[in-house]
């Protein structure tokens, strides 16, 4: 094999053979491409894209929203090599023991795998993306990153936590493995191809073969021995709801499961937070954030269960003027407006207004200055609970390949409404205690909710995991139920959507993927 091929502009052969075929070449199919090359020979990994990004490619998935107002689905999933790394933000922490058990009393259902079953992949995950798997513990991140770890809120009280991520350095998996992969004798890079049908056998329980199409108007064949699924979760449930010739539902929706449940990690801007000087610098935002952190107050387990709450924490991001304050003054500074005019004024007379605020503003522009802020704006955060109505549905409209687009119908359920109401009044409640300072709490209501919510560009869902057929779509080895040969990777195969970051998780459900099919394949 040799490099990649540009299925544009290349020579191509009307089939390709190998032994795995990867569809996508974001974080699970880099993966498990470079963990499947250490062995064996004749991996094909094929992504939509080209080395960068395309306009005419990033449009094939213009899907629409149907439900509460979510990200813009062109753009908040990237389509060229290296996928939605191009962009993450890199935050790493490991899932919590909670994440895994499974709670029906608020129908959260339970992982067919635990922590012990994925620790070894979660520690080479870390590595990989230089996060030391060593400071996942909130005490051992803050002073080993020269913060003050001294009166954490678990030092004083029996139901506050704090939890903390870790920020990759090593985000952008393209440019990181593009010539390791062009290297390698037994990966085949394949770029400008995409998937469009996924051909079973006439029984159903097997891939035969998947089709392959250009923007150009290529058409190529593909067969494996194994084919793995590792686009978002959006594009794997579309490519098995579109394939439905030979199973009408769509392949591995017998038990119509294939595009529900679709989940982000939630969170809201609600209530403010006045700060005596007792609240430790640790939890505010900037403080975090420049020490290459992100520290955060929730609730112990014991506390969540007992409660019947969803994961929760609280972010606490520093204010100390208005936005219209910090406007005017940068215009007075710039002279924007003519001195004696009235717009120059009335910025003159909103600065005068909040002028010591301005000043503590300006005082954090500069490197490791923390000064009192006005308030914390306090950003919730949830995990969202697996709603069956919240999924992909696909539309009677086509993209240019001829293939039916997906559209997004986005829900929360009355448990997610409880779970913020819930967690702002204890958290409020809990930082009085202790004498870190007062809320003044906006009232949480679904209005509220639907009105404020986004998500992290965290797609979770969709094709679950699961131990039998009926619950879900693949089962512990990421395998589609009842059908021999065809895997799925990414977050699309998470049953919950706990309280971490997406990412190092399924990097290492890749890996540990990648030890299945090589000794099932090899």
């Amino acid at each position: 094999m040799t490099a990649f091929i540009d299925a544009r502009s290349d020579d191509i052969p009307e089939t390709l053979e190998g032994s795995v075929c990867i569809i996508g070449a974001g974080a699970a199919g880099i993966t498990l491409a470079r963990k499947l090359a250490e062995t064996m020979p004749g991996v094909l990994l094929i992504e939509s894209g080209g080395f960068d990004i395309d306009g005419q490619t990033q449009g094939l998935f213009n899907g629409q929203q149907l439900g509460i107002r979510y990200y813009n689905l062109v753009s908040c999933r990237l389509r060229y090599f290296g996928g939605t790394t191009n962009h993450w933000s890199g935050f790493c922490r490991a899932n919590d023991p909670v994440d895994y058990e499974g709670r029906p009393e608020v129908g959260l259902p339970k992982w067919p795998i635990n922590g012990g079953d994925l620790a070894p992949y979660i520690a080479e995950a870390g590595e990989s993306l230089a996060v030391s798997a060593e400071h996942f513990e909130p005490k051992e991140l803050i002073s080993e990153r020269g913060g003050n770890a001294e009166n954490l809120a678990e030092d004083y009280s029996e139901m506050l936590l704090t939890k903390a991520f870790q920020f990759s350095t090593r985000r952008r998996l393209g440019p990181l493995y593009k010539d390791e992969i062009a290297a390698s004798p037994n990966v085949q890079g394949v770029l400008n191809l995409n998937l469009t049908h996924i051909q079973l056998n006439p029984e159903g329980n097997r891939v035969d073969h998947l089709v392959c199409k250009t923007l150009d108007g290529k058409v190529v064949r593909v067969t494996a021995k194994a084919y793995t699924l590792c686009c978002h979760a959006i594009e794997n449930a579309r490519q098995l709801l579109n394939s439905n010739d030979v199973m009408p539902t769509g392949v591995g929706n017998a038990h119509d499961h294939v595009g529900r449940y679709f989940m982000d990690h939630t969170h809201i801007f609600a209530s403010k937070f006045i700060p005596t000087k007792a609240f430790p610098k640790v939890y505010d935002r900037k403080y975090s954030d420049d020490k290459g952190m992100n520290v955060n107050l929730s609730f112990t387990d014991s506390f969540t269960r007992d409660n019947k709450l969803l994961q929760y924490y609280c972010r606490f991001n520093p204010v100390y003027a208005s936005e219209e304050a910090i406007a005017a003054l940068d215009a007075v500074r710039l002279d924007r407006g003519k001195p004696g005019s009235l717009d120059y004024l009335r910025d003159v007379a909103t600065v005068a207004g909040e002028v010591m605020g301005l000043g503590r503003y300006y005082m954090t522009q500069k490197e490791f200055a923390y000064p009192q802020p006005e308030y914390y704006e306090m950003e919730h955060r949830l995990e969202q609970m697996p709603n069956p109505d919240s999924r992909v549905v696909i539309s009677d409209r086509k993209d240019a390949l001829d293939t039916y687009i997906a559209d997004l119908d986005w829900r929360l359920m009355d448990d997610d409404i409880r779970s913020f109401r819930e967690g702002q009044a204890i958290m409020s409640r809990e930082l009085a205690a202790l004498g870190w300072g007062r809320v003044e709490e906006e009232e949480i209501t679904r209005e509220l909710v639907e009105s404020r919510v986004a998500g992290h560009y965290h797609q979770i869902g969709t094709t679950r995991m699961s131990v039998a057929p009926e619950d879900g779509v693949v089962d512990a080895d990421c395998k589609v139920h009842g059908i021999d040969n065809l895997y799925i990777g990414g977050s699309s195969v998470f049953p919950t959507a706990g309280y971490s970051g997406p990412t190092m998780m399924l990097i290492a459900l890749a890996m540990r993927m990648s030890d299945h099919l090589k000794e099932r394949f090899a």
